[in-house]
């Protein structure tokens, strides 16, 4: 099965995103998360010139979803996260 993902900059826009989708926040164990039925949260720092800024990787299995390998999404820079459209960054 495929998944769905989205990245989601800053603890804060992770908790408010997964309150509205979900009713509740993510519970971690160090830096794997879950939340949700079936949704994972994976934290990975990435370099935003010349600092790192947390990134929250909140992915899930689904029907209509088009990656079948999330280490492959993991990899992104923050460059590339910026331009994908359903990514969630600080205001």
């Amino acid at each position: 099965m495929a998944f769905i993902y989205k990245w989601i900059e800053g603890e804060k826009n992770l908790n408010e995103y997964c309150l509205k989708r979900f009713g509740e926040k993510p519970r971690f164990v160090e830096t794997i998360g879950k939340v949700g039925i079936n949704a994972k949260v994976r934290l990975i720092y990435k370099e935003k010139g010349d600092r790192y800024v947390d990134m929250y990787l909140l992915y899930m299995p689904h029907e209509k979803g088009t990656v079948y390998w999330i280490s492959d999404i993991e990899t992104m820079t923050y460059e590339q996260i910026r331009a994908d459209r359903t990514a969630i960054l600080k205001r």
